[in-house]
């Protein structure tokens, strides 16, 4: 039960750390609208591939994961405030947070994970959401006392003002510049991650896989955190120190 406990707490880490590149996948400041992904945790023992729907409009964004009987998560984003809130209602325990973005200790905690990262291709090929990807494999990602592998799966099709995008939202002012290392690995080579694998012993611990952009109006009440909802200060995780 603690293994699923850390590993949960991994994914959602990770979805975190990787919040700028899926963010970044045709988030140009004119674009307003819906990038939908799918998402999965076996290790919480839930096989199902759950929508993942961002939604984006201009400087704000909400991240929204329907896990079915499981619960939801939903997290709000805001650049201008530099603030994070995260929704989260587990089992009918609900839990809602905010932080922020420049809190050395979220950016501590994200850096061990990628600090070490060696970008290596496996050869292997495939179309993903119409897009013809290349695999990427990382190893030995430590995280909450967890050893994980990674599998990123990269396309090179998009165009390039998106893919200029991408790297951009990548390298803010004052960023660690280890963080999301093997992001911006992708990014130089013209590469945008349409599928994250994440293995423990061989096994799948979570995945998420793009499927679909759409350019549409989003309310702004979409964006924003519900205001009737009370947030806590984020707890100090452990590996936060």
């Amino acid at each position: 039960m603690h293994m699923k406990k850390n590993l949960s707490f991994l994914a959602i880490l990770i979805v975190v750390a990787f919040m700028p590149a899926l963010r970044g996948l045709h988030a140009q400041k004119s674009f307003e609208g819906t990038i939908t992904w799918t998402m999965s945790i076996p290790a919480t023992g839930d096989n199902e591939a759950h929508p993942m729907i961002i939604h984006i409009k201009g400087n704000k964004s909400n991240v929204d994961i329907d896990m079915g009987a499981s619960g939801s998560v939903n997290t709000y984003s805001n650049l201008d405030t530099r603030k994070f809130y995260s929704c989260v209602d587990m089992s009918g325990r609900k839990m809602n947070y905010v932080a922020d973005m420049d809190d050395p200790d979220l950016k501590r905690v994200t850096q061990k994970a990628t600090d070490s990262l060696d970008l290596k291709p496996t050869g292997k090929k495939e179309t993903i959401a119409g897009h013809p990807a290349e695999e990427f494999l990382l190893t030995g990602i430590k995280a909450q006392g967890v050893s994980l592998d990674m599998s990123i799966w990269a396309a090179a099709d998009f165009p390039k003002e998106m893919q200029e995008t991408f790297l951009h939202s990548l390298n803010k002012p004052g960023q660690d510049p280890k963080q999301n290392k093997a992001m911006k690995q992708l990014a130089d080579r013209g590469l945008v991650p349409i599928r994250v694998v994440m293995r423990k012993d061989g096994e799948v611990a979570m995945s998420m896989e793009f499927v679909k952009y759409e350019q549409k109006s989003i309310d702004d009440s979409i964006v924003t955190p519900p205001a009737d909802v009370k947030f806590s200060p984020m707890p100090k995780m452990p590996g936060m120190n």
